[in-house]
């Protein structure tokens, strides 16, 4: 990807590749992870390309509040 320049003040900026209006469940379990992972929370909200107010949501519980739960057990399910 080449890098984006503002063509007035030459200021990078980032592509913009996916926009989400609302979370769907494994898109809330993502979040979960990530988070645990050490993801702040602005690089979540940006790596799923939403706004800070749906990944609130979802870590308040207030959205897919059983996808906390679900994320942990795949973060701490056995390899086999």
């Amino acid at each position: 990807m080449a890098i984006q320049v503002h063509p007035m003040t030459g200021v990078k900026l980032n592509d913009i590749v996916i926009k989400r209006k609302r979370l769907t469940f494994d898109d809330a379990v993502t979040a979960h992870i990530l988070r645990h992972q050490g993801e702040t929370f602005t690089d979540v909200v940006q790596r799923l390309g939403t706004n800070a107010n749906r990944v609130g949501e979802v870590f308040q519980g207030k959205e897919h509040p059983e996808s906390a739960m679900f994320a942990l057990g795949l973060l701490t399910k056995k390899k086999t």
